[in-house]
C-alpha cells in the first residue's frame, strides 16, 4: 500500500534540500506521484468496519493534501 512512498524515503526525510536544488524538479514530481499512488492504495482498499474504512478516508485525504503541499512548494521554489 505505501510502496511508492518507501522507495522515495530518503527524499522525504532530506525535503528541504531537495526543494532548494534547482535540479530537483522530476524528484520533487516523483514525490506527488508516490503520494498520489499510496493514495489511490488506500482508496482502492477494501473490508474492515465502519472505522477501518473511515481512518482509509483520513488517510486518503492527508496523503492527497502532502500531495498538493508538494506542488505547491515546487512551484514556488520555480518562481523564485
Amino acid at each position: 500500500m505505501y510502496e511508492a512512498l518507501e522507495r522515495h524515503a530518503d527524499d522525504f526525510n532530506d525535503l528541504q534540500n531537495l526543494l532548494a536544488d534547482p535540479s530537483s524538479g522530476q524528484r520533487l514530481i516523483d514525490l506527488e506521484r508516490a503520494l498520489q499512488q499510496s493514495a489511490q492504495s488506500v482508496g482502492d482498499a477494501q473490508g474492515g468496519n465502519e472505522l477501518d474504512r473511515s481512518n482509509r478516508s483520513k488517510i486518503y485525504q492527508g496523503l492527497m493534501a502532502a500531495s498538493r503541499v508538494i506542488a505547491q512548494l515546487r512551484e514556488q521554489e520555480l518562481a523564485r
